[in-house]
């Protein structure tokens, strides 16, 4: 998924079918959009 930094929609690889362009607005740069789980990493 990734996540247009114009308008804020979300957009999935299909939709993009190879260029990197907002479907909705036209705007050229998106964001991947990262998972909402937390790693916890123990420290030594």
């Amino acid at each position: 998924m990734y996540k247009c930094i114009s308008c804020g929609k979300e957009i999935s690889e299909e939709q993009l079918r190879g260029r990197i362009r907002c479907m909705y607005c036209g705007f050229r740069i998106l964001m991947k959009k990262r998972p909402n789980v937390i790693k916890k990493v123990e420290a030594k």
